[in-house]
């Protein structure tokens, strides 16, 4: 006799035990296969949604700035001695640290109104 004959009779005779063997695999499989899918459709979406946030550096022009505050309690502050960025600094935005993750350069103005 064969080990896997000897096994085969074993589950032949025992026919509960085979049952609950094979629902405890497909349970067990199941599971696996889910969480896996899981797992991969969080990713994708977290993915997709970062995506629609956009770039993550914000490039400003240089200018002076004075905060206010009073007891603890921020007043604001004061920007003073701003400038516009010029076509002259964007071939200096190529050169930053992680130009490789700016996907565009859009201008956009950025301050409030009344």
């Amino acid at each position: 006799m064969k080990l896997h004959t000897i096994s085969i009779n074993n589950l032949k005779r025992r026919k509960t035990k085979m049952a609950f063997l094979t629902i405890g695999l497909m349970v067990g499989i199941a599971t696996i296969v889910t969480l896996v899918t899981l797992t991969r459709s969080m990713s994708s979406d977290i993915e997709r949604k970062m995506d629609e946030f956009g770039a993550n550096i914000l490039i400003t022009p240089q200018s002076n700035g004075l905060s206010m505050n009073y007891g603890g309690i921020s007043l604001g502050g004061v920007t003073f001695d701003q400038r516009e960025i010029g076509e002259e600094d964007l071939a200096r935005i190529k050169t930053i640290k992680n130009s490789k993750n700016i996907s565009a350069v859009a201008p956009k103005v950025l301050g409030e109104s009344r």
